[in-house]
């Protein structure tokens, strides 16, 4: 008889999570208290703090879960041992689609991590920079000679900027879909990849000048 009582107790913090989740996003994780948040979960207070001590591990344990997410999403996607053109298009293709379908959980990684203490800011900061070391380390070998070491954090950071903010704009019901401008996104970049860095000559050597 124990294990189902454990099962309906996962379950209800998967819930909890969820909806704790919605909530924040409509009232701002500073302004949200935890009566507001036992309302949007249809719980008590004291059924709520039963699940969670406070609205902190609320968000900690969400953001823990995500960030943990996308870094598995991201190791399925480099086991499969595609070329590294076709794994920088997956990559983004699969993070995309990842952020259409957790739109709240990434708006409050965006927004709200900085309220955790900073243990658990630095497990989640840490968790994201193993998202940006991999599209980086894809980056490299798309184009070993197109960035300089100190220019290879910055390009990821430009890469991911094309894409983390698409929440701000890109209607899941819209014109353009997700697939479609991760499409996008690679088309822009396989160009620009392919174009010499800045201050190297495209001329074929011993050109005339």
């Amino acid at each position: 008889m124990g294990r189902p009582r454990a099962i309906d107790h996962d379950r209800q913090r998967d819930l909890i999570l969820t909806q704790a989740t919605s909530a924040f996003a409509e009232f701002g994780y500073p302004s949200a208290s935890m009566a507001q948040l036992a309302a949007a979960c249809g719980l008590s207070k004291a059924a709520l703090y039963h699940y969670f001590p406070g609205k902190e591990a609320l968000l900690f344990e969400s953001l823990d879960r995500y960030t943990r997410r996308l870094i598995e999403k991201v190791d399925s996607v480099r086991a499969r041992g595609l070329s590294a053109a076709d794994e920088l298009a997956e990559l983004v293709r699969t993070l995309l689609i990842e952020y259409r379908d957790s739109r709240e959980l990434h708006i409050a990684l965006l927004n709200d991590v900085r309220f955790l203490e900073a243990p658990q800011r630095e497990q989640i900061r840490a968790q994201e920079r193993a998202v940006v070391a991999a599209l980086g380390e894809c980056l490299l070998r798309v184009a070993p000679d197109r960035f300089s070491a100190d220019e290879r954090t910055p390009a990821t950071m430009a890469l991911l900027g094309m894409i983390n903010f698409t929440f701000a704009w890109l209607r899941p019901d819209g014109p353009m879909s997700y697939e479609r401008y991760a499409r996008l996104v690679i088309d822009l970049w396989e160009r620009g990849l392919q174009a010499p860095a800045p201050g190297v000559s495209s001329q074929p050597v011993g050109a005339a000048q």
